[in-house]
């Protein structure tokens, strides 16, 4: 190989290398900026009323009521924000499209197990 060439070939070894080390800083930029974003909010979801599993359990969010519903089997609870409680059927879900059959909420006062579940908290 003659001089000349063993020059090229190391000027573009160069070039190659210098490209690498800069798509490699631009990746790291990247991937940091992305997880300081993932912390701060929750992964998006679809908007409107959905069915979401999460923390082992399907729930269902309400859009209108802005809050989440989970049914064990035998009874509806909602959640408050801060833990599940028996729902009675007062907000809007349930009002339309809704065939509750013979079920009837607890009454006031009575024991019921409340799921301990958590939630996916929308922003």
């Amino acid at each position: 190989m003659s001089m000349a060439s063993m020059s090229i070939a190391r000027r573009c070894l160069a070039a190659v290398l210098l490209a690498v080390a800069c798509g490699g800083v631009m990746t790291a930029v990247n991937l940091s900026g992305n997880q300081a974003g993932a912390e701060e909010r929750p992964p998006a979801g679809p908007a409107g009323d959905h069915w979401r599993f999460y923390d082992g359990h399907w729930s269902y969010w309400h859009e209108g009521d802005k809050r989440w519903y989970y049914t064990d089997g035998s009874h509806w609870f909602f959640h408050n924000g801060s833990g599940w409680a028996p729902y009675q059927f007062d907000a809007q879900f349930g009002r339309n499209g809704f065939v509750p059959g013979p079920y009837q909420p607890p009454a006031v006062g009575v024991n019921v197990t409340l799921p301990l579940h958590n939630i996916l908290r929308h922003l």
